[in-house]
């Protein structure tokens, strides 16, 4: 059995080298691997996502999403590899198809990596079972926001991820929406839809970007997602986000959809023009491989590829631009 820290090592020197460490990765190397090593919860290898800033200072953090079909009900996680949330673990194992993966956030850009964020990804719309997650988490008082938050959601919207975020300030709840492209083309087509749905969350201060810019990536051939943090009542505060999915998972025919000279260039060239990124972005494009990899019986695929764009708000004001890899193997 190849080692799964072995793996990661793999990966990431895949991902960063020609130069790319440098240029996105930044001087992260050392704690993005501690916390990798405090996230190797069951036996499986963790889907990893590497959140690369695309303006200022190189740097990263890192999320380890553990799948529920590889835990088993009844064993017992050690902290240590689990990022400190057994309970949540041993409640993620024993759950049913309706939950998807457990992930843990690791603030490895700050040097912050005492305490991971703790998330939920579900498959199928279960507030109950969120509720039940953010109790085992730690977070009962997370709970009833939760459920206020869920009743404010516009009927189409598919609350597919939720977490806490220990070590932050603040109510710390986070909640990212899916829905269909008829609707995202809808909101392409109307701003006073758009306006409305965001409002209805609780999302007041939409400044002069947040309509018209979300309209232009709703135009996009990439499918959107809304991202809220919650308050206490269950409201959306003034930090909001929006995301674009590149591309789907390695092994589907659309997998090298991530081409500069494409739409995700366009795309790309665009958000640069708006000052949220710099020209790093061209380095993306490298990151993506299929590598086979074979020691003894061991065979498996190690894989990387661009997957998210992420644009963010703060107070109606726009923040920042950041790319997520997702890495693995097969």
């Amino acid at each position: 059995m190849i080692d799964r820290t072995q793996i990661y090592n793999i990966i990431y020197a895949l991902a960063a080298k020609d130069g790319r460490e440098e240029r996105l990765f930044g001087a992260c190397a050392e704690p993005a691997y501690v916390a990798l090593v405090h996230s190797l919860a069951g036996d499986a290898f963790p889907e990893l996502w590497f959140e690369i800033p695309l303006l200022g200072d190189p740097w990263f953090d890192l999320h380890a999403l553990t799948a529920r079909e590889g835990l088993h009900p009844g064993v017992e996680f050690a902290p240590e590899t689990c990022g400190g949330f057994p309970e949540a673990f041993e409640w993620f194992a024993s759950q049913n198809e309706s939950v998807r993966q457990l992930a843990l956030s690791w603030d490895v850009g700050s040097g912050s990596i005492d305490q991971p964020a703790v998330q939920l990804l579900l498959n199928r719309r279960d507030p109950r079972r969120t509720c039940d997650f953010l109790t085992a988490a730690g977070r009962p008082d997370a709970a009833p926001a939760y459920r206020a938050f869920y009743e404010k959601l516009p009927e189409a919207w598919f609350p597919c991820y939720s977490g806490v975020f220990p070590s932050r300030p603040g109510h710390n709840l986070r909640v990212e929406c899916v829905f269909e492209r008829p609707l995202q083309q809808a909101y392409a087509d109307d701003a006073s839809l758009l306006e409305r749905h965001l409002r209805q969350v609780g999302l007041d201060d939409l400044g002069d970007t947040i309509v018209p810019r979300c309209q232009a990536l709703a135009r996009t051939p990439f499918a959107m997602e809304f991202q809220f943090d919650v308050d206490e009542a269950g409201s959306a505060t003034p930090v909001f986000s929006v995301s674009l999915r590149f591309s789907t998972p390695p092994g589907t025919d659309e997998w090298h959809c991530f081409d500069p000279n494409a739409h995700a260039g366009t795309l790309m060239r665009q958000v640069e023009e708006w000052g949220l990124a710099d020209d790093r972005w061209h380095d993306l494009a490298g990151t993506i491989f299929a590598k086979r990899l074979a020691r003894g019986d061991d065979q498996m695929t190690l894989y990387c590829y661009p997957a998210f764009l992420k644009l963010r708000w703060r107070d109606g004001n726009p923040v920042d631009a950041k790319s997520y890899l997702i890495a693995g193997v097969q």
